[in-house]
């Protein structure tokens, strides 16, 4: 997984997944093997809180700046 946002500047939000409280990010830019899209990023407390995938909002893009653009309307 690779991240157009510095870590320190992803805005996360605490939600209430099936009774257990998960910090989940804002849309962001990020990248995978099939290409980059928008998505979000959560802190799994399975895993120490360590920031791992959590949804893709849209279709994969070539470049990241396709996925930019997809953020804005996002």
């Amino acid at each position: 997984m690779q991240i157009q946002k510095k870590m320190e500047d992803i805005v996360f939000t605490t939600v209430n997944l099936f009774g257990q409280e998960m910090p989940v990010s804002d849309p962001i830019v990020m990248a995978s093997a099939a290409g980059w899209y928008v998505g979000a990023v959560c802190k799994d407390p399975d895993c120490g809180g360590m920031v791992v995938p959590y949804d893709r909002y849209t279709e994969y893009c070539g470049t990241p700046e396709e996925a930019e653009k997809l953020l804005e309307v996002c």
